[in-house]
């Protein structure tokens, strides 16, 4: 047990201080923005699942409360110093309150985001008009440019006059199959979570690597959709006419943030950089990830008195 607690903690370092760096430094990423967005929430996913397993271990480790609901504590106590019970109970009472307040943290987080997107949803309905065509739309009388999705059932992309009026036919088609991918792949879901997660583990680089990289990365997802269907250039021309802009609460917008963002989407596109085939360590860091949580929960399975 002993053995498996401090593998358990070894790990949880590596995964939440040294695996986000490393990640970062794996080239073939940068061209498989699809594929990176899988890989980084599977690794915010293992991070998750050894702190967990950590905790439950801890919990676990005799004479802790778990031990003693699945265990039957009567009959393990005799094995165990005076001193051991003490300090492993101490251990378990900490990390079983850390637990709870890294959950209450995320939670908060979490109601927080779903009521600013709820409230940007009753503004939006309270200033919008509803066009015919196309039906996913609704547009507000404004004269910037301005293009978003609110993950809502009616009506998710919201649309200033002023961006109407001055994109093209193809550029605005290629904004709009932005959104669309967005919505499609629940972009939104994924980085609320994140977001929940990082405010529970601000201490984590690995988590902080992922919130950062998640948010640049489903933004060239959309670009390479929107791309993929229309042409790279009304998606340049569509970016380069939005310009700089940030997302309103619980929205993902066409528009970049930062400067430098805006630009690497741009060149990105301008080298119609077309994804290569995944390499052999592509496909094993792929598989990684779900294969360690799986290797982590049979770990902390063999919990002995």
């Amino acid at each position: 047990m002993t053995g498996n607690i401090a593998g358990l903690i070894v790990l949880a370092f590596l995964m939440t201080h040294l695996m986000g760096p490393m990640v970062m430094r794996a080239g073939w990423l940068r061209r498989h923005a699809g594929v990176a967005v899988v890989v980084w929430a599977g690794v915010v996913a293992s991070v998750v699942v050894v702190l967990l397993a950590l905790t439950g271990a801890m919990l676990a480790w005799p004479p802790g409360p778990v031990h003693s609901w699945v265990e039957h504590l009567r009959s393990c106590l005799p094995g165990h110093t005076h001193s051991g019970e003490l300090a492993t109970m101490t251990l378990a009472l900490v990390s079983g309150g850390m637990l709870l307040r890294t959950l209450c943290v995320g939670a908060a987080r979490a109601r927080h985001t779903i009521a600013e997107r709820q409230r940007h949803h009753d503004m939006v309905r309270l200033v919008a008009r509803y066009p015919d065509d196309p039906n996913d739309v609704c547009l507000i009388e404004h004269p910037a440019l301005l293009v978003y999705c609110l993950p809502r059932r009616s009506r998710p992309i919201v649309m200033t006059t002023g961006a109407l009026e001055r994109l093209d036919a193809d550029e605005l088609s290629a904004v709009l199959e932005h959104e669309r991918t967005h919505l499609r792949r629940r972009h939104h879901l994924l980085l609320a979570v994140v977001d929940a997660v990082q405010a529970a583990l601000p201490w984590s680089a690995t988590i902080r690597h992922a919130r950062e990289e998640l948010s640049r990365l489903v933004e060239m997802v959309a670009d390479d959709a929107a791309a993929h269907r229309y042409g790279h250039a009304p998606v340049i021309g569509a970016l380069r006419r939005l310009g700089l802009g940030s997302s309103p609460p619980g929205g993902l917008a066409a528009t970049g943030e930062t400067r430098q963002l805006l630009d690497q989407r741009i060149a990105r596109l301008e080298s119609h950089e077309v994804p290569g085939r995944l390499s052999v360590g592509a496909a094993i860091a792929l598989a990684l990830s779900p294969a360690l949580a799986l290797v982590i929960v049979a770990v902390g399975l063999q919990l002995s008195c």
